[in-house]
């Protein structure tokens, strides 16, 4: 099992800028942060038309470099939101190689259809909003529990909030929406900050709980304890059906069972056997003490 640490921030978005890119991972590092995951997206609705089954999303942006420079500090991801209005993105989400290649997959739905969709059977891990689009799509009861029944994770992030009170207005709605509908169950609390300034401490973010109706142990959860199930259950989406080895340490101890190939019941017998040979043995020896009793009288 892959290991992770806390606290968790699963959405900051790509810069070419590898010099932005390292001010906000120092950034990262020195609020607390331990996984956190780099974001690009992807709009399905613009895609050129091409041949059917064709590739069609990106690959992940190059990030090794950033790997190895804060190798012993972060644990780095990549993830891919995908823009789309319907349910056509299903197929070219089932046939496409690139996608295996994102840790993390998430669905941000521009029509009330693909939000329906996006609850319901998108092959993904996360629903977010793009807050400068507003809060007009609102989930609806049923949709959500299915997406909460399938283990998907519903995403609000802070930094566009922090930026515009029009997008905080907004996200404060959508929080409530999801109070209402679903008791705000599977939610995780990410910044989509595009600089350093715009981050937030672990315990700070997990206060806006009480601004989003979410509980105390729920906002905790959203930077923690919610997004390493997230992670494993984005690990298990890409890996599928697998074997699993257990390596044990010290001898291993194999058993030859020609050498006993005795059952349980003749195991019985045999004690049995050997209790009635012991009583036999105990009367013989008090029998002849009695003979000898009798003979010195």
């Amino acid at each position: 099992m892959e290991q992770t640490k806390r606290f968790y921030d699963f959405c900051i978005p790509y810069n070419k800028d590898d010099k932005i890119m390292r001010a906000i991972l120092n950034e990262l590092v020195e609020l607390g942060y331990k996984t956190i995951a780099i974001d690009q997206s992807f709009d399905h609705s613009k895609k050129e038309a091409g041949k059917r089954g064709s590739e069609v999303f990106p690959e992940p942006h190059g990030i090794e470099h950033l790997r190895k420079e804060f190798a012993d500090k972060l644990r780095i991801l990549q993830r891919i939101t995908i823009l789309y209005v319907d349910a056509n993105v299903a197929h070219a989400m089932s046939v496409s190689l690139n996608l295996r290649k994102f840790n993390l997959i998430a669905g941000q739905p521009k029509t009330d259809a693909a939000l329906t969709h996006c609850c319901t059977a998108f092959n993904g891990d996360i629903i977010t909003f793009d807050p400068a689009a507003g809060s007009r799509l609102l989930v609806q009861r049923k949709p959500y529990l299915i997406a909460v029944r399938r283990g998907i994770y519903f995403e609000l992030k802070y930094a566009p909030a922090i930026a515009d009170s029009n997008n905080r207005k907004d996200m404060i709605k959508v929080a409530q929406n999801y109070c209402t509908k679903g008791k705000s169950r599977n939610i995780i609390f990410s910044s989509g900050a595009a600089h350093e300034f715009q981050l937030r401490g672990p315990y700070d973010v997990a206060n806006l709980a009480f601004i989003f109706g979410l509980s105390e142990d729920q906002g905790k959860n959203a930077i923690d304890r919610s997004c390493r199930q997230l992670f494993l259950r984005a690990a298990s989406r890409r890996l599928g059906k697998t074997i699993m080895f257990v390596k044990g340490e010290g001898p291993i101890v194999f058993s030859d069972s020609s050498d006993d190939n005795h059952s349980e019941e003749e195991q019985a017998d045999e004690m049995d056997a050997l209790v009635t040979e012991a009583a036999t043995e105990e009367d013989e020896r008090e029998n002849s003490q009695a003979n000898k009793r009798l003979k010195v009288a």
